[in-house]
């Protein structure tokens, strides 16, 4: 029977293979290709749950919850992450071409690698007609559902962020700024949009959720880069690992991961039920201490930077997760009562 580091190296090998078969199956410019652009890994858990959380947390501080607005909003959010991500596959052509060390984990999407969208404007085209989509939908918000008039400052600064990110002119990724784009629009920008939208205002309950997820997040963009550094260093980005070097960026990993705790523990100084923090801390604490061994062990130097990588998402899912369940079950509780 094989241990347990030797069963898991065999589930990464299995799930590379899957990932390629998976893109050899597309066949050219087919529903499957562009799908793969728009809904790349994990973008649903990315994008609803911060939003969801956002929503929860309103309607506990409130005792309303727009459904309308909550499913619009959603669809909204997905698309303009989904556009986002189709945008930076156009962008990133030539960084994921050169890319010869990725995994399951990083390393981009292969899709236009692979030739699966036969060409490569095409993606980009995609990328704003789903824009162009998502805009009407997102009005409705402000204009028939007056949700504020911070709703379309919120949605432009997000979407604009993210398309930036990697996208011409800006090329933030490229200028040193990528972890901080990530951190504001990934981790705290969305969240806060929730909360909003529901409430209509902004309140300090949100200033330990959005800490939280943004110090999370990028955790995972950390975790991300040690993969890419190569390909990143070639192309030309100027990410932290690239500039500042692996071992500086495990630091600045163990500082974001304390700083993303004691904002949770912080959480019911601010309205937060007290029991939400413990609940995720509880949860959290196996992950963060297995985490912060192999940090310290540098394991992110050679194979153990899977488990790495595997265990920051997961830390920042829970972190994200945990709450919004808990949240939506106290609500309906409440409803019910």
């Amino acid at each position: 029977m094989p241990s347990y580091k030797e069963a898991y190296r065999i589930s990464q090998i299995e799930a590379m293979r899957a990932r390629q078969e998976r893109v050899d199956r597309l066949d050219p410019d087919s529903f499957g290709a562009y799908y793969e652009i728009l809904v790349a890994r994990f973008i649903v858990l990315a994008a609803l749950l911060p939003f969801l959380l956002g929503n929860f947390l309103a309607y506990l501080a409130t005792g309303r919850l727009n459904l309308w607005v909550l499913g619009l909003g959603s669809v909204v959010v997905f698309m303009v992450m989904g556009a986002v991500n189709a945008g930076n596959t156009y962008y990133d052509f030539e960084t994921d071409v050169q890319n010869k060390e990725f995994s399951v984990y990083s390393g981009g999407i292969r899709v236009l690698v692979e030739k699966k969208i036969s060409q490569r404007k095409r993606a980009l085209w995609f990328a704003i007609g789903v824009l162009v989509v998502a805009l009407p939908i997102g009005l409705l918000l402000p204009f028939y559902f007056h949700t504020g008039p911070w709703t379309i400052p919120l949605g432009l600064f997000g979407a604009l962020g993210g398309w930036f990110y990697t996208g011409w002119p800006l090329k933030l990724v490229y200028r040193g700024l990528g972890e901080l784009v990530v951190a504001i629009c990934g981790g705290m920008l969305t969240v806060v949009a929730g909360y909003y939208l529901q409430a209509g205002r902004f309140d300090p309950v949100l200033i330990p959720v959005a800490g939280a997820l943004g110090f999370s997040i990028l955790n995972v963009i950390f975790i991300n880069e040690f993969a890419d550094a190569p390909s990143d260093a070639r192309s030309g980005k100027k990410t932290f690992v690239v500039r500042f070097g692996r071992d500086a960026t495990a630091r600045a990993y163990l500082f974001d991961l304390a700083v993303a705790l004691a904002f949770v523990a912080a959480a019911p100084l601010f309205g937060v039920p007290w029991w939400v923090s413990v609940v995720t801390l509880a949860a959290v604490a196996g992950l963060v201490r297995d985490n912060v061994g192999r940090i310290r062990a540098k394991t992110y130097t050679g194979e153990g930077i899977n488990d790495l990588t595997w265990d920051t998402f997961r830390i920042h899912l829970n972190l994200e997760a945990i709450p919004a369940i808990l949240l939506l079950g106290a609500g309906l509780v409440k409803w019910l009562l």
